[in-house]
């Protein structure tokens, strides 16, 4: 007993005496590491600019609630559950739609105050704020709340109203983050104007103009001040150190209030003790540094380089390979706005041109999905019945001569008579240097040759770029269009409202029928019309191709394969905040 208690008391005495200069021991602890390409702009998510900020806010900004990763289920995240939606018919918010919330008692900010049903409106205010730099299609897309109502007897209970025509009101009032009003704005100058004050920008914008205090809160918003130092939140894990173009480091909270509920909410947990981002920019660097255990995870993997890493000997039994579909889409934008362009027999030709199973077999993992339109494969209104256009150049000619090209002069280009002017089809495909753009304009360049059509692929950098898309100055484009696991709403990329430039309709394309049909969709709460109506409006797009629609690619996705991670269609295709050591690793931690 006696020599029981001396080693007790030494082992007491070692761990007491321990310098605390000491750098802390993670020894014992997950350090999972990241590799990301670019550094992100900020960590406030509705400054968010991108891949960089999408991979890094959840953990530290969880929504209020989100789709499940696995069933795609939207489930309560901050709140006690999701509301039923509820029609008014009488009263002061007759023809609204009301969505009763309760946040979770428990759920605490970083000062150990509770959630409140003041920081949901003046998270929303932000979002209407005139005076803030944001995005005008999310401020318009809050503009459908009309009203928020607190519950005098319950500091978490409130009530939102919402427009009864947009089929996106449930997911509008849950789907988003909260902002810590005591932190973000602790003079309280959104606080002094009810909430309906805020529907009308000019009027709050002359209001808050004279406010003191006004010019102060949207000049740190605005500017760099809660970009980085300055970052609260009620997320798992918080910003420990941010080091400019080369990384930043997150920490698990202790004794987090979240912990509880983790079990049922993958944005909940908080497994890894440091999740720790590497910028790396250049993707054959990333790939040495996973080769050499410097980080833990790669996504976005390039398909070659995925292939034949996967297909390696020396790497495949240290690293775990995953490639779940992405929610997005690769399409060629075709700007129907062209003379050239106009006829959709013409654009179906350049369909027909374009080898895309050619694409995925080279440039791919292979995994990749063709697609026939907008609507993404994941979706159960996605119109199977509709089949791909396959490369065939002698049904491209037959197209092509059908639309009154011919080769007139024997120059080996096509020519037609437009506008009383002989017009030689002569086309630009503008890229920014990226190699799978590179490749699919050479690809589609040389095909296009064969049927007698000359395209020119134009290098732009990516501020030329930006700026020739967003007012229309293209013929062709490559893109990859980010897609949602809500319900797919057609009206920006779609409707003629959005053919103007800074709008979002890239093509240009419209017809009276596609708008009607668009129109219905965004109104109808019916399940079984919604579908019918997606369906009519998939075949529209099919009939008229305004645009090339290739294939979802996969996410590429390799993690060092000590650590069991969950991956996911939903973006960013992994969450980090799951990491667990297999079985197998806990006796080789490093």
């Amino acid at each position: 007993m006696y020599r029981l208690f001396v080693i007790l008391s030494f082992v007491f005495l070692f761990y007491s005496c321990r310098n605390d200069s000491q750098e802390e021991d993670f020894s014992e602890k997950i350090v999972f590491k990241i590799g990301i390409s670019k550094e992100p702009a900020a960590l406030l998510p509705f400054k968010r600019r991108g891949r960089a900020e999408l991979q890094i806010n959840p953990y530290i900004f969880p929504q209020i609630a989100d789709f499940d990763p696995v069933t795609r289920k939207l489930i309560p995240s901050l709140i006690e559950k999701i509301p039923s939606e509820i029609k008014i018919d009488t009263g002061k918010h007759k023809g609204l739609l009301k969505y009763s919330l309760e946040l979770r008692k428990d759920a605490k900010w970083d000062n150990g105050m509770p959630i409140t049903a003041k920081d949901y409106i003046f998270s929303v205010k932000i979002l209407l704020d005139p005076m803030l730099d944001i995005h005008p299609a999310i401020r318009n897309q809050f503009k459908s709340i009309r009203d928020i109502v607190l519950d005098k007897n319950n500091p978490q209970r409130f009530d939102v109203y919402t427009v009864n025509d947009y089929m996106l009101s449930k997911e509008l009032v849950t789907n988003m983050e909260l902002y810590p009003e005591y932190f973000y704005d602790s003079l309280h100058v959104l606080r002094k104007y009810d909430y309906p004050y805020f529907l009308n920008s000019n009027k709050i914008a002359k209001l808050l103009e004279e406010t003191q205090g006004s010019k102060q809160f949207a000049k740190k918003i605005n500017g760099t001040y809660f970009m980085r130092e300055h970052i609260s939140n009620i997320g798992p894990y918080k910003l420990l150190k941010w080091e400019a173009n080369r990384y930043l480091s997150l920490g698990k909270k202790e004794n987090w209030w979240g912990e509880k509920y983790s079990r049922m909410n993958t944005y909940l947990k908080n497994n890894p003790d440091k999740i720790i981002f590497k910028i790396i920019p250049d993707k054959t660097t990333a790939l040495a540094e996973l080769k050499n255990d410097n980080i833990d995870l790669l996504s976005d993997v390039p398909g070659i380089d995925f292939k034949r890493l996967k297909e390696d000997t020396l790497y495949n039994k240290k690293l775990d390979f995953y490639s779940p579909l992405a929610l997005k889409y690769s399409v060629i934008i075709i700007n129907n706005r062209n003379k050239i362009l106009k006829d959709k027999r013409v654009r179906k030709a350049l369909a027909h041109l374009t080898d895309v199973d050619f694409i995925i077999k080279t440039y791919g993992t292979g995994e990749e999905k063709r697609l026939t339109g907008p609507i993404h494969l994941s979706k159960q209104y996605y119109d199977k019945s509709l089949t791909h256009i396959n490369y065939n150049v002698h049904k491209a000619k037959d197209l092509l001569s059908e639309a009154g090209w011919k080769d007139s002069d024997g120059n080996g280009v096509l020519d037609k008579i437009i506008d009383g002017k002989k017009t030689e089809f002569d086309i630009s495909f503008k890229i920014i240097g990226r190699k799978i753009e590179k490749n699919v304009a050479l690809l589609l360049k040389e095909n296009a040759k064969k049927a007698g059509i000359n395209i020119e692929i134009i290098n732009k950098t990516r501020k030329e770029y930006r700026n020739d898309r967003r007012n229309f100055k293209f013929d062709l484009l490559l893109s990859n269009i980010s897609k949602d696991l809500v319900d797919y709403d057609p009206y920006p990329r779609w409707h003629s409202d959005n053919i103007n430039p800074g709008k979002s309709n890239l093509t240009g394309f419209h017809t009276d029928e596609c708008d009607l049909i668009i129109e219905k969709i965004i109104r109808s709460k019916n399940q079984k019309e919604k579908k019918d109506l997606y369906k009519k409006f998939q075949e529209i797009i099919y009939e008229n191709q305004p645009a090339i629609f290739l294939y979802v690619p996969t996410n590429n996705i390799i993690v060092n394969n000590k650590y069991k991670i969950v991956t996911s269609i939903k973006r960013p295709g992994y969450f980090a905040n799951t990491v667990e050591l297999k079985s197998d690793s806990k006796t080789n931690l490093k």
